[in-house]
């Protein structure tokens, strides 16, 4: 089990993922200051109403900037998942989590029948040169790594979200996005 202060946002992140946040509050200062000082860095989670969803991402804190309008800009990776067990909020505001760690999917190296999902990807990321610029050594041979990056951008529901997370390997998410993604490419 793992200790770790939460930053619940509607982001989408799973391991490999990276992106970047703004930090302006003060609770949320201080998640920066308590990842640094421990290298464990922070969890992302996703919530619904104000209620916690029950599984997140550890992320690390990879870049930081001052930003023009004086907040702290930040560029995180998503490490691993995990599930919460137990959390609290403290009196700043704060959320703390014991949380357990679910494995990562394995690297998988793509079949023959799932290249039009990874091509399909890096036409993505060829049109959308900001975001990926975020990877700069993009992964488009391992079918997990394609799978996660899909799942990150797609429009799903928080529900289907949390789901795909709690799965143990990359292969439901696979049969979904062939059932979305094949569809698409034949129109």
């Amino acid at each position: 089990m793992m200790q770790l202060p939460l930053f619940p946002l509607k982001l989408y992140l799973l391991p490999g993922g990276i992106s970047t946040l703004r930090i302006f509050e003060p609770r949320y200062v201080r998640l920066v200051k308590m990842a640094m000082a421990s290298n464990e860095g922070f969890g992302l989670c996703m919530q619904t109403d104000d209620n916690l969803c029950h599984f997140g991402s550890r992320v690390v804190i990879t870049d930081f900037d001052q930003m023009p309008d004086g907040f702290l800009g930040i560029t995180v990776r998503a490490i691993d998942k995990f599930v919460i067990n137990q959390h609290w909020t403290e009196d700043d505001g704060l959320i703390m989590a014991t949380t357990s760690i679910i494995p990562n999917w394995t690297p998988t190296e793509i079949k023959y029948i799932d290249r039009d999902l990874s091509s399909g990807l890096q036409m993505l990321f060829e049109e959308y040169p900001e975001h990926a610029a975020h990877y700069p050594q993009p992964d488009f041979e391992d079918m997990a790594w394609v799978c996660q990056r899909w799942l990150e951008i797609l429009p799903l529901g928080t529900e289907q979200k949390q789901w795909f997370m709690s799965r143990s390997d990359h292969k439901a998410a696979l049969s979904f996005l062939h059932s979305v993604i094949d569809e698409e490419l034949k129109r």
